[in-house]
């Protein structure tokens, strides 16, 4: 898979505002990585907070109670 290198900018006052969308960005290469590594970082760490939610009963069934069309 090949995924973009980017750089972004975003102001201090911004970060301290907790407001994350970059002032710039700008792509700054190109790289080809394996799919199963670069999405097994997000995989586990969604997982486990899933995992958790449900363990407290915050999700029942279904993730986040988003149910399958039934006809």
């Amino acid at each position: 898979m090949k995924v973009a290198i980017v750089r972004a900018t975003i102001a201090r006052e911004k970060l301290m505002a907790d407001d994350f969308i970059p002032d710039s960005e700008e792509i700054i290469g190109y790289e080809e990585v394996d799919e199963e590594k670069f999405y097994r970082p997000l995989a586990e760490l969604l997982y486990t907070r899933i995992k958790e939610m449900r363990e407290e009963g915050r999700v029942k069934g279904n993730v986040g109670g988003i149910q399958a069309n039934q006809e």
